[in-house]
């Protein structure tokens, strides 16, 4: 398993290239440029061989018992464990993706948040069964649940009206 220091320094990488990236204009020998450069960067850092794949706004790395991806999407992650209610008082930006082992971690990125959203959301989560702690600290909020072997984290700041939904499985 990952240590969380790696982890970190893994989501950094992801970061800088996917940054490069997503202001470039996305030419293949750019794209395979950036490819071997992240595969260079993880294996300098985690000490494993992993194969990055990027594919426009798309980053998929994979490794012996690990895989992560990045995508610019405005899409709900059609993976989505079917426990977790859809949120919709937001328009996506981003999401990543990452398995290691049996375990997946989807972490949705939003924009555009309406102003009472955690308050509903939380609600709609006790309707379908999550156990629920909402922390309302007025401009912006918290939320922490589960269910069953699901665990999720939602956090929402109200000045730029922004949130990140992370749920986890531990299967």
């Amino acid at each position: 398993m990952i240590s969380a220091k790696v982890f970190a320094r893994i989501a950094m990488c992801i970061m800088i290239v996917s940054a490069l990236l997503l202001g470039g204009c996305g030419k293949k020998s750019e794209e395979k440029k950036a490819e071997e450069t992240m595969e260079n960067m993880l294996k300098v850092t985690t000490g494993k061989d992993v194969e990055v794949d990027i594919q426009g706004k798309d980053i998929k790395i994979e490794g012996q018992d690990s895989k992560a991806q990045l995508s610019e999407t405005s899409v709900w992650p059609p993976e989505m464990f079917e426990d977790v209610p859809k949120f919709t008082a937001g328009k996506i930006e981003h999401v990543t993706k990452t398995q290691e082992g049996s375990n997946q971690t989807f972490n949705i990125f939003f924009i555009d948040i309406e102003g009472d959203a955690l308050k509903k959301y939380a609600t709609t989560l006790n309707e379908k069964g999550w156990q629920t702690q909402l922390l309302d600290m007025g401009k912006g909020g918290m939320i922490s649940a589960q269910k069953d072997k699901l665990g999720m984290n939602f956090s929402f700041n109200a000045d730029d009206k922004k949130g990140l939904l992370a749920v986890f499985s531990a299967q």
